[in-house]
């Protein structure tokens, strides 16, 4: 009987030619009924060859993106670490890079001239820490936690967990240059700041210092996962700027894979007789040294798109608690500990001693 073709009417078709070779879109039917529908695709698009299998699907019943959703699908503009590349698509002006090192030596540092810094001059007003604060001590733990779990990859025989470790770290080290750039930083400025600053003027927790062995980088990257997440919901709230919460909701994403990978190995460790001791004692430590998240000093850094004002940093670690407090012997404190500026140990040492090495010595002309 006559029928009048509606978008209910079109089904998208995919098939699978080989064993060896993936599903694919083929093409588009009509057809004005389901049942129907499966049967006219299969003469249409395999009459010549042989097909392993064949999936239609009414169009209707798919799920697509809007024109809203493009941002989201923009994976090179919403995290560029994710494109292939070498350093020498950006070169360097080792000059610029100088001054750029110099700038922010003279605004950022905890110390000048050998005096305490003067918190007056700070974005959260009368020494009271900003969000932009807490992002960038944030930033230097994923930093740090960015560039050890860079040296784990090869440490087990588990393929696919030495691929999720590689997946986090490297996640983390975008995490952290996707705050700095929140802050108006261009990509001079950011490797400026992470390569170029003394170890004195660096703000990370002193939970970083036990990054030591596998059960206390488990600790930490949990505790660093879910604090990220926390101040990720936090400026969601109070944030703006569409750049900005598009931004900070791919973070938090992001984060939320690494805690609950974080949460597993945790589990796992404390279900084994032969890891629970230790793992205990070492979430034991870094949860009481962790204290410290949320207790970044002002940094007299301007805030870019993050919102001003200071910040809730005792509600922010009260999530926190939530979040990681119930796990096995966890010592968090009740209320948020200052950062102290120049700690990190030996973790954090290595790592900008590592970074410097390569820029100051592997291949010349890279970085310059």
């Amino acid at each position: 009987m006559p029928h009048t073709r509606n978008d209910g009417d079109i089904y998208e078709v995919f098939a699978q030619h080989g064993s060896s070779t993936p599903l694919n879109h083929v093409g588009s039917i009509v057809s004005p009924r389901r049942d129907t529908a499966w049967h006219l695709a299969k003469e249409t698009y395999g009459r010549r060859d042989d097909l392993v299998t064949l999936w239609v699907v009414r169009r209707a019943d798919m799920i697509v993106p809007s024109p809203e959703d493009r941002n989201l699908l923009a994976a090179k503009t919403r995290m560029p670490h994710r494109q292939p590349g070498f350093p020498t698509a950006r070169r360097r002006d080792r000059a610029a890079a100088a001054e750029t090192a110099a700038e922010i030596a003279a605004t950022a540092s905890q110390v000048r001239d050998g005096a305490p810094y003067d918190h007056r001059d700070a974005v959260g007003g009368a020494g009271e820490a900003g969000l932009g604060d807490l992002w960038l001590a944030l930033a230097d733990d994923l930093f740090v936690l960015g560039n050890r779990l860079g040296a784990r990859i090869c440490d087990y025989i588990d393929v696919e967990e030495a691929l999720a470790v590689g997946s986090i770290g490297q996640e983390a080290l975008a995490h952290a240059g996707t705050i700095l750039t929140l802050h108006g930083f261009d990509q001079l400025a950011i490797d400026a700041w992470f390569f170029d600053r003394e170890q004195a003027q660096w703000q990370v927790s002193r939970a970083i210092e036990r990054l030591t062995d596998w059960p206390s980088t488990v600790a930490c990257g949990l505790v660093v996962a879910a604090a990220v997440t926390v101040l990720a919901e936090q400026t969601a709230e109070v944030g703006t700027d569409p750049a900005l919460l598009s931004a900070i909701a791919a973070v938090r994403e992001e984060q939320l894979v690494h805690l609950d990978h974080w949460r597993r190995w945790a589990q796992a460790l404390t279900a084994w007789p032969e890891t629970e001791a230790e793992f205990t004692l070492a979430y034991a430590e870094v949860t009481e040294l962790a204290g410290d998240v949320f207790g970044g000093l002002p940094q007299g850094i301007g805030t870019g798109a993050l919102p001003g004002g200071p910040a809730p940093a005792a509600a922010l670690h009260e999530r926190l608690v939530a979040l990681v407090g119930g796990g096995p012997g966890s010592r968090l404190p009740s209320r948020p500990q200052p950062r102290t500026a120049g700690l990190g140990g030996s973790e954090l040492a290595d790592s900008l001693a590592r970074g410097r090495v390569v820029r100051d010595t592997y291949a010349a002309g890279v970085f310059s």
